[in-house]
């Protein structure tokens, strides 16, 4: 095996190919054309978002309806315009952008979004639509807090919970 004249065993050829088939489906399709920016530090992300929020993807549409869960940021930039059905629900736009790296979803996905209002030249047609402003991030505990520490200032900070002076024995 290995020397002059002989073949490599079939399946390390199998092996190779496995290898690369999931080396290319880890990687979204932007990044793998290389057109991709490289993702800011969350701190960056979350300062250049004037919106963050979790919300899922209702219908994959030009503009994708998303339920808003909770405001982590501007709740205040979005007003009534961007508003559909009594304040629950954002149309986001930017979803394929090819300078946005993770930014594919499908029906009843929930992520954090990172967002800004449409920008003005797309007025007045995309006026009532956020567009994606930076890669979506999955709903995980650490990455909620994470994105709420940045938003509070607080990056890195550990924060503990007030110590009690009462005594547990007395109750005083």
């Amino acid at each position: 095996m290995g020397g002059p004249g002989r073949s490599v065993p079939r399946h390390l050829y199998w092996c190779a190919l496995l290898a690369a088939l999931l080396l290319l489906a880890s990687n979204p399709a932007s990044c793998r054309a290389g057109t991709c920016r490289p993702e800011s530090r969350l701190e960056e992300r979350e300062e250049a978002a004037n919106v963050v929020l979790t919300g899922t993807v209702e219908e994959i549409l030009n503009m994708d309806p998303v339920r808003v869960w909770r405001y982590l940021k501007g709740k205040s930039v979005v007003n009534g315009e961007l508003l559909l059905e009594g304040g629950n629900k954002v149309m986001i736009g930017g979803f394929g952008d090819p300078g946005i790296c993770d930014n594919e979803v499908a029906t009843g996905d929930t992520r954090i979004f990172f967002l800004n209002p449409g920008p003005e030249r797309t007025w007045p047609g995309h006026r009532k639509e956020l567009m994606l402003n930076s890669s979506l991030m999955r709903i995980t505990l650490r990455n909620l807090e994470d994105v709420e520490h940045c938003v509070q200032g607080r990056r890195g900070v550990l924060v503990l919970p007030p110590q009690s002076t009462r005594d547990p024995r007395t109750g005083v």
